[in-house]
């Protein structure tokens, strides 16, 4: 039995960074002029889709309805009421009734195939927003059009005489088929945006009621500038990503006869299986993505054209494993041990045992680091259904994601990175920071701005894990990444409430140590007897 000595450097680390961890949390805590984002659901998909059923069986008398609920988000309103500091009163007037995170509901008519679109608050299954998606060039008088639109203004609750006529909103883009009449509040504006009424018609009868809030034009450019810093960045770390694969296929092929081309068979096979399952449990959140009008065809394809792409990165990740160890082997610093290694097993153990004491360390200052950015760089997050565990079929599998993320992560932007820049530079220094940028950069189209915070944050953790690579090795860097990815996205499924996914949270945040000992153990059992006369391998400190 592995029996090792603490390092107390790390183990202060550690505690360094649960402290850091707990008075930001308490800091945070304390703040009282801002209210959350978003409520978590109180009612399930299921709740919601015989909710919308419901209303549209009883408004257009159709009986035999097909439903596939999905989470969507107001993400633009939900950012200028953020960025302006406007959440609080946002919630107060209108949060109940226009609640900007919600359940989307596509009920079908198995029938007459007519498709609709049904907006759900998740905290009371309310209905707040419906819309025909099927496609009509039926017109109704305005006339007719308008006396319709205010009863249903006033059977909504508000009152049509607070409404003004206003011509489309430029945001929506191309104008919906039939009729569409647009209203605007007079009353209660939130900053600078006010609450617009959008209602379809058919060529007799309403079709689509929905919520709109006009925001400010300033506001839209300045978030489609800070999109596109975001996915300039994210295109040059994939240039640089590529440029770094095609040097280590080169390197490996020049150096061929002493690269060990079976080094990285099962990481990339471990990171494609979880991967290509990950793409298929996003399936919500590609018909979230699709729009409601998108056909199982067209996302099926999206599904394909994923997996193709993860098949690429499946094999940018086995090149970085192979020529990324080699090099390191050739100027005499293995950085990653073989499992005929004597000291494989030990190496696993303490890597794993490193990894929890760093990652606590490292969601410390991650902590300090948003703390820091909310106060001092005014940043803000908005909710994304893009990723988010409520579009997923089995939210119980995402934690799985940390491996990949810190097996592909570690072998590329340290074990393959560091190396090929200190080749370069000569530098420790540098080679641990150009590729904490290119990584840093890849993580910007994540809904957080200003973007740059992001790049930010995410290089000085990269700093951290390339010190952590050069001391300890590849294995103690991807338990570090694991444990700290494993950490968030298990505590992830806690807020689902469900005990199943919180004793699910607690197993994914223990798993790295199950793994590592299960590792070790392995190990044990394999390593074959010692030569007579040999003594007993001595076990180093973590």
């Amino acid at each position: 039995m592995i029996r090792p000595k603490l390092n107390r450097s790390l183990l202060l680390l550690a505690f360094i960074g649960v402290a850091l961890y707990m008075g930001i949390t308490a800091l945070y805590g304390l703040q009282t002029d801002e209210s959350k984002n978003a409520d978590n659901p109180s009612m399930t998909k299921q709740q919601a889709a015989q909710s919308a059923a419901a209303f549209i069986t009883e408004r257009y008398n159709i009986k035999d309805v097909q439903t596939y609920v999905v989470y969507q988000s107001k993400k633009t309103r939900s950012g200028y009421m953020q960025k302006e500091h406007l959440s609080e009163a946002y919630n107060k007037v209108y949060g109940e009734r226009f609640p900007i995170d919600y359940y989307q509901v596509s009920v079908k008519d198995a029938t007459n195939r007519r498709q609709f679109t049904v907006e759900v608050n998740y905290t009371n299954s309310k209905v707040f927003g419906w819309m025909e998606t099927t496609n009509t060039s039926s017109t109704i008088s305005k006339h007719k059009a308008d006396i319709l639109a205010k009863q249903e203004i006033r059977q909504q609750g508000l009152n049509p005489d607070d409404f003004i006529a206003v011509d489309k909103p430029e945001i929506l883009g191309e104008q919906p088929a039939g009729t569409t009449l647009y209203y605007e509040k007079k009353t209660e504006p939130i900053g600078e945006a006010r609450l617009q009424v959008e209602v379809q018609f058919d060529d007799a009868n309403l079709t689509g009621y929905s919520v709109l809030f006009s925001l400010p034009a300033s506001h839209q450019i300045w978030l489609n500038q800070q999109d596109r810093s975001a996915s300039l960045m994210t295109w040059v770390s994939m240039g640089f990503t590529a440029i770094m694969a095609i040097i280590a296929l080169i390197y490996a092929i020049k150096y061929r006869k002493t690269m060990k081309f079976r080094r990285g068979l099962l990481l990339t096979a471990i990171f494609l299986a979880i991967y290509i399952s990950n793409n298929y449990n996003l399936y919500p959140a590609f018909r979230a993505m699709s729009g409601a009008g998108s056909s199982e065809l067209a996302i099926q394809a999206i599904i394909i054209f994923m997996n193709l792409v993860t098949v690429l990165l499946a094999l940018s990740l086995y090149l970085s494993l192979v020529a990324g160890s080699g090099l390191w082997q050739s100027i005499g610093q293995p950085k990653w041990p073989l499992w005929k290694d004597n000291r494989f097993g030990h190496d696993v153990f303490h890597g794993m045992g490193r990894g929890y004491l760093l990652a606590l360390f490292i969601l410390g200052v991650q902590q300090v680091l948003f703390y820091v950015g909310e106060v001092s760089f005014d940043v803000w997050a908005v909710n994304d259904p893009s990723d988010s565990v409520l579009n997923m079929v089995e939210p119980r599998l995402f934690p799985m994601m940390a491996w990949v993320a810190a097996i592909s992560e570690e072998a590329t932007f340290r074990l393959l990175g560091i190396i090929l820049f200190k080749k370069l530079f000569r530098s420790n220094f540098i080679a641990v920071l150009i590729p904490s940028i290119i990584w840093a950069a890849s993580h910007t189209q994540y809904p957080i701005y200003p973007v740059y915070t992001r790049l930010i944050e995410v290089t000085v953790i990269g700093i951290i894990l390339g010190y952590v690579f050069l001391k300890y090795g590849f294995i103690t860097a991807v338990f570090a990444h694991a444990c700290m990815d494993s950490i968030l996205m298990g505590l992830s499924l806690f807020s689902l409430g469900h005990v199943s996914n919180v004793l699910a949270g607690m197993l994914y945040v223990l798993l790295p140590a199950l793994i590592g000992l299960l590792l070790a153990w392995l190990h044990g059992k394999r390593r074959s007897p010692l030569i007579p006369g040999e003594s007993p391998p001595h076990l180093e400190v973590l």
